[in-house]
């Protein structure tokens, strides 16, 4: 898998942010003895904790557009529109969306803590 562009300090710390209610992603896990609970997503690392479990169940095609449109990550949306049109099954492309996610959230924690300045607790400029 290729990597990411590193993106901007404040592309970064927007990546990290909470989406407000009007903006959330629904996703949904099954459980053997409970059956399916639906998620709330409102940002990208609940994403990631969502597609780690064992069954995850998200539309591909919203997530898509959620992290285009809400999360304004451009580059990542359109790595997993690419993922969504090569892969034929979601056993073979959850994993490849997850890693993506992953990656993303560890180049945007590392810009947003690697400069050594503290930031307010909505994920903003530096203090």
């Amino acid at each position: 898998m290729e990597n990411l562009t590193t993106p901007s300090r404040k592309l970064a710390l927007q990546i990290l942010q909470e989406v407000n209610f009007e903006n959330r992603l629904i996703g949904s896990l099954f459980h053997a003895r409970t059956g399916v609970r639906t998620v709330p997503l409102y940002t990208l690392e609940e994403v990631f904790i969502l597609l780690k479990e064992p069954y995850p169940q998200i539309d591909l095609d919203q997530l898509e557009n959620w992290i285009r449109t809400a999360i304004k990550d451009v580059e990542l949306a359109d790595r997993i529109k690419t993922v969504i049109a090569q892969k034929s099954s979601g056993q073979d492309t959850l994993p490849v969306i997850r890693d993506l996610v992953g990656l993303r959230l560890i180049q945007c924690r590392q810009l947003a803590e690697g400069q050594g300045q503290p930031l307010d607790q909505n994920h903003q400029e530096a203090i």
